[in-house]
């Protein structure tokens, strides 16, 4: 994270990190926190295939992802992955057919600061093989087959993380 060199409560010069995500002010005693920030991400799966989607920006522009963001204020997951899904891919999914699948650390870094992250992917079976449209922050998008998945290109080691832990248990016959 850059350096944060004024107190943002008093303006004084003495705000100094006092660790990996706490700065503090020395004169007025103001506290900033750096927290972990939340996403969502989705296994959209079709018949042993799963849903991902080229990035169109940094970082890791042109990676291959799943498709989801960062949860707002006073969203639940599953409120900010439909709203994720709905505004890069134009889908509206109902959030009770999503199945918590798991969560992994993760770093992003966007305009020079670090952020770490809480990834959570949800499972969500669909009906039948669906076209979506590629907008907001998504280049593209291709189906993959779980047993094939292209790891060497996946844009997050959090994702990385998952998409092995979700090839591994594709014996399920729900994945099939």
């Amino acid at each position: 994270m850059p350096a944060l060199t004024y107190c943002p409560q008093c303006s004084s010069t003495t705000f100094k990190q006092v660790d990996v995500k706490q700065w503090a002010c020395e004169q007025c005693q103001f506290s900033y926190f750096h927290n972990m920030a939340s996403t969502a991400g989705a296994l959209l799966i079709y018949k042993g295939e799963l849903l991902l989607v080229e990035r169109a920006i940094d970082p890791q522009k042109g990676y291959w992802d799943l498709p989801g963001g960062f949860i707002e204020y006073g969203e639940s997951l599953e409120q900010g992955l439909q709203r994720e899904l709905n505004e890069e891919l134009g889908l509206e999914l109902a959030t009770e057919k999503f199945s918590y699948f798991g969560s992994f650390a993760n770093q992003y870094t966007y305009n020079q600061v670090l952020y770490h992250t809480c990834d959570s992917f949800f499972v969500y079976l669909l009906d039948s093989k669906i076209s979506p449209q590629a907008r907001d922050d998504v280049a593209g998008w291709q189906w993959h087959n779980l047993k094939n998945l292209p790891l060497d290109k996946i844009a997050f080691t959090s994702v990385k993380q998952g998409l092995k832990q979700l090839s591994q248990q594709t014996i399920n016959p729900i994945y099939k």
